[in-house]
């Protein structure tokens, strides 16, 4: 490694520095095998030659590429780097402990460090299985210094596939319990990884294997924080939707009754008018020449007049009746405790009834025009679902739709706004598959840019005022769809060309 004067001074000066930080490999086996097992011991000597004298600055700097990242597909970046920096290796494999099951995690050559999709390592085909299972088992180092000559593992399927000339097996552990497994090779060279070279990696790796827990420890943390903000979310959707279904239901019951009266009542109204004015028609018949004064009474209440407009207003009253009938309803409908279990939803009738809650929004104002609806519904059956978390992202998406077109209609002129109308299409269909349920929801409003468009999920993020939006609307929404229902949202949108929401829904 060179500087030999230099590293001998440095023994002399702080021998307990370097007896510290230096470790020393014994092989357990004859010079003569071409396997070992290496155990490990504090060098007690530090007087030995150049030869045991490890490259400090090399060792510092590999040291702090270990430790400069938390995240786990950074400091595993950076031990595949340092690993085949030094080793001396052509391809390196690094397995990692996931709930219990080892699984194969990256992959390096020469050329090219790749972090794979985690599979177990029985069904890799980059690894010999035999090996990894021995030092799993035993928790030691493994050297092969050349395969050729070691018939312990010629029945491995790997080996006899791609005969690499030197294995190196390291096992990464911190303190005492096993995280993972460094498999390294070398195709060209018999007796590639030396002594000292394992020794090095002894020394990496066990610096390795602590960055590695921080790193998974990190990871853990991260994902209950996430957990912990999801169940927030359900948390406060399920209370919103509780309390809010039993308002609802008090209104309905309230409304109900007197309803029902009121329905009987306005058709016993009718049918007694329609009685009054035969009478009077037979009287009219009967008496043909009515006295002066009995025809002025006639005229004074309007007799005709009553005759025609009477019917059209009961009639205006049962359209009112039955308009808060389907108010009443679709506050039913939409408030829907869910259960349990899933059950069939219509979501015609799901869509229909948020839109007549959001009527009195669709309706013109003295800002713009009445915002079009347009329906394109296809032919769906009814969908297995929790009816009122679906009717709540629907409200979620259809109210974010009216909010961008008043938006966008903000400083226009009504005449223009009525030339290019606001609109909102929605339309539904199956899937390619059939086996989907899609909901397609778009506007004609202003669109988002692609950084809104990057964060427009995430929880807390909003585009509106201070009081206007909580920034949970949207992600309540994806969760409900794909968390609770194993679904999909997407989005599409761009600056100045509407958005356009897909809401995907398994049939079952």
């Amino acid at each position: 490694w060179g500087a030999k004067a230099k590293t001998d001074d440095l023994e002399q000066r702080y021998p307990n520095l370097l007896s510290s930080i230096l470790e020393r490999q014994q092989l357990s086996c004859l010079k003569s095998t071409t396997i070992a097992t290496i155990t490990m011991e504090t060098i007690s000597n530090t007087t030995t030659g150049s030869e045991e004298i490890l490259d400090l600055a090399s060792l510092m700097k590999a040291s702090r590429t270990l430790s400069q990242d938390i995240s786990l597909e950074g400091a595993i970046a950076n031990l595949m780097q340092v690993v085949m920096e030094n080793a001396g290796a052509e391809t390196l494999v690094l397995m990692l402990f996931q709930d219990r099951v080892l699984m194969v995690t990256a992959f390096a050559t020469e050329n090219r460090i790749s972090q794979v999709e985690a599979i177990p390592v029985e069904t890799s085909h980059l690894i010999p299985l035999s090996i990894i299972n021995q030092v799993k088992h035993n928790k030691k180092p493994l050297v092969i210094y050349n395969t050729s000559n070691e018939t312990a593992y010629a029945g491995d399927t790997y080996i006899q596939k791609h005969q690499p000339q030197s294995v190196l097996c390291l096992p990464l552990l911190d303190r005492g319990q096993m995280i993972g497994i460094l498999y390294l090779e070398n195709n060209q060279v018999a007796g590639a990884f030396t002594s000292k070279r394992v020794e090095i990696l002894n020394l990496l790796c066990s610096q390795a294997a602590t960055s590695l827990e921080n790193a998974l420890l990190y990871q853990q943390a991260q994902q209950a924080l996430a957990d912990l903000q999801q169940t927030q979310l359900q948390l406060v959707q399920k209370e919103k939707m509780a309390t809010l279904g039993d308002l609802m239901a008090g209104v309905a019951h309230e409304i109900n009754n007197p309803l029902g009266f009121m329905g009987g009542n306005v058709s016993i109204i009718k049918d007694y008018l329609a009685d009054v004015f035969a009478i009077i028609e037979y009287y009219q018949q009967e008496l043909p020449h009515p006295s002066p004064e009995f025809t002025d009474k006639i005229e004074e209440l309007e007799l005709e007049f009553l005759r025609e407009d009477l019917p059209k207003t009961i009639a205006s009253m049962e359209t009112g009746i039955k308009r808060i009938g389907e108010i009443s309803n679709s506050l039913r409908i939409f408030t829907r405790t869910d259960t349990e279990t899933k059950s069939g939803l219509d979501l015609h009738n799901g869509l229909d009834s948020t839109l007549l809650i959001l009527k009195y929004r669709l309706k013109a104002n003295e800002n713009r025009p009445g915002i079009e609806t347009v329906k394109n519904y296809g032919d769906l059956p009814k969908v297995q679902c929790y009816p009122g978390q679906l009717n709540q992202v629907f409200m979620n998406i259809l109210a974010n739709a009216i909010d961008a077109l008043d938006e966008v209609s903000e400083g226009k002129n009504y005449a223009d706004i009525e030339a290019n109308n606001n609109r909102i299409t929605i339309s539904t269909k199956l899937s390619t598959e059939k086996n989907m349920a899609v909901v397609e929801i778009v506007d004609n409003g202003p669109g988002m840019s692609e950084k809104v468009r990057s964060k427009i999920f995430e929880q807390g993020f909003t585009t509106k005022g201070v009081g206007k939006g909580t920034g949970l609307g949207l992600s309540i929404s994806r969760y409900i769809v794909e968390e609770k229902h194993g679904g999909k949202i997407t989005l599409m949108s761009a600056e100045g060309k509407g958005t356009e929401f897909a809401i995907f829904l398994p049939l079952t």
